[in-house]
C-alpha cells in the first residue's frame, strides 16, 4: 500500500468537503433529498458527472475526467477504500454499494486485517450523500458487436487513394489491353517521319504567290 495511493483519497475527500460552499455559490443549493431516502450522510456534488446550474440551465463538465476518475479507482483499490469514492462512468453503483456494505461489516472487518482501510482516512470514512444520478446505458446484445460498416455498401469517406482505386485500375487494364497496338503505332509514325537519305527528297511546294 503505497503513501501517494493514500494521499490522492485523502486530498480527494478533503477537497470536496472544502469545495462544497464555492459549488452552492456557483450552481446554488444542492437538490432537495427525496421523502423515501433514510440516509443521514454528508450531501456532496459528485464531481465524477455532469452538473446543470438551475440559473443558466447550462451543463457543466464533470470535476474530474475519465483518465483521472480511472487513477482515483486505481489508488482506491490500492487502499481497501473504493467505497469512499462517488459513482461514475468509470464505477458503477453496483460496486460502490458492494464496497459499502462490505467495509460497513464488522464482522468481515475482524475476520481479515487486509480488508481494513488505512488510519490515515479513519477520519474521513464518513457517510457521504452523492448529489446526482448516474444511469448505466445498456445497449442491446445485437448492438454491441456490430461493426462500423455492417450493412454498408461502401466506406464513409476513406482516402483519397482508396476512393479512387477503381477509377485507376479500370484505366490501368484498358492500357495495358491495348498496350501491344499502341506500340505499333507509335513505331510507324515515327518510322515514317525519320528521313530516307537513299531517297531523293522530295520539294514541297509552297502557297505563297511569288
Amino acid at each position: 500500500m503505497s503513501i501517494s495511493a493514500i494521499r490522492a483519497i485523502e486530498k480527494f475527500r478533503i477537497l470536496e468537503l472544502k469545495g462544497l460552499s464555492g459549488y452552492i455559490a456557483r450552481n446554488g443549493p444542492l437538490s432537495a433529498v427525496p421523502e423515501e431516502s433514510t440516509s443521514r450522510g454528508v450531501r456532496l456534488a459528485n464531481p465524477f458527472l455532469p452538473h446543470r446550474n438551475p440559473k443558466t440551465g447550462r451543463w457543466a463538465p464533470p470535476k474530474y475526467s475519465l483518465r483521472r476518475q480511472a487513477e482515483l479507482i486505481k489508488k482506491a483499490k490500492e487502499t481497501n477504500c473504493l467505497h469512499l469514492l462517488p459513482p461514475g462512468p468509470k464505477l458503477h453503483k453496483p460496486e460502490v454499494m458492494a464496497e459499502i456494505l462490505r467495509s460497513r461489516t464488522a464482522a468481515a472487518a475482524a475476520s481479515s486485517k487486509a480488508g481494513e482501510i488505512p488510519k490515515q482516512l479513519e477520519h474521513l470514512a464518513f457517510q457521504v450523500d452523492w448529489v446526482g444520478k448516474f444511469e448505466v446505458k445498456e445497449k442491446p446484445e445485437a448492438e454491441q458487436h456490430v461493426p462500423l460498416y455492417a450493412g454498408k455498401k461502401r466506406m464513409f469517406k476513406g482516402h483519397k487513394w482508396e476512393r479512387t482505386m477503381d477509377r485507376r485500375l479500370n484505366h490501368r487494364a484498358m492500357l495495358l489491353r491495348d498496350m501491344d497496338k499502341r506500340v505499333r503505332r507509335f513505331k510507324a509514325y515515327h518510322r515514317k517521319k525519320k528521313p530516307n537519305p537513299l531517297k531523293p527528297a522530295k520539294r514541297v511546294s509552297s502557297k505563297l504567290p511569288f
